[in-house]
């Protein structure tokens, strides 16, 4: 059975429920003009309404992951949901900071699930907050040799490239390795948020690779693209 943990404290942007800085001392008599009230750009997260907001995406990611076993029977894995928050408490953007799910329609599933996400609104500008999740698999699989990584990633070398082009930073790959040494399914956790495309291109180049045989039952990888 599918077993979802939630395996991290929150992480937030700023000390929650801090008290907004002391008013501006008044101007001198003399100035007719008064200065432009000023607002940071990365505000606060209320702990307690943010950490209920991360707790209601639990039953819908586990679904996520649910829909997909029915094609990759082993998948499961830790995962870190990255999120920026709006002024108005919708998603600017979130991505999985960290992610060994090694699926990337998964990941995607996931994703839109914490776009679409009622967040609350932070406290003075725009809030940033994370949590990292853990999904149990139904059947655990093995975990395949260094030695059997090498010559794939040889051969999966010129894709990356094309893939990666000027970007830099570290993409971590996963991937489920049938008894064939075909991959199953493949997921990336990108560096950065404005990086999905790029990690899509690298999940594709992986789901074409051949690992050696890891014998009579399914493996998983993960490693860091070149």
């Amino acid at each position: 059975m599918l077993v979802l943990v939630l395996v991290l404290v929150l992480v937030l942007a700023a000390c929650a429920g801090a008290p907004p800085p002391p008013p501006p001392p008044p101007e001198p008599e003399h100035k007719a003009a008064t200065m432009p009230t000023l607002e940071s750009e990365i505000g606060g997260m209320r702990e307690e309404a943010t950490v209920k907001a991360f707790e209601r995406l639990g039953e819908p990611v586990l679904d996520c992951v649910k829909q997909n076993t029915k094609r990759v029977r082993q998948l499961g894995g830790t995962f870190v949901i990255s999120i920026r928050v709006g002024r108005e408490g919708r998603a600017v953007w979130a991505y999985l900071s960290e992610s060994n799910l090694g699926d990337r329609a998964t990941e995607r599933c996931i994703l839109d699930l914490a776009r679409g996400n009622d967040w609350p609104k932070p406290v003075g500008g725009e809030g940033l907050a994370t949590r990292s999740f853990q999904v149990d698999p139904e059947s655990v699989p093995v975990e395949l040799e260094a030695k059997r990584i090498k010559p794939a990633l040889k051969y999966g070398a010129k894709s990356f490239a094309q893939c990666r082009k000027a970007v830099r930073g570290r993409f971590m790959a996963t991937a489920y390795v049938r008894p064939d040494g075909r991959v199953e399914a493949a997921g990336v956790a990108p560096p950065r948020e404005d990086l999905e495309e790029t990690a899509d291109c690298f999940a594709d180049t992986v789901k074409k690779m051949k690992f050696g045989s890891p014998g009579r039952k399914g493996a998983k990888v993960t490693f860091e693209v070149p």
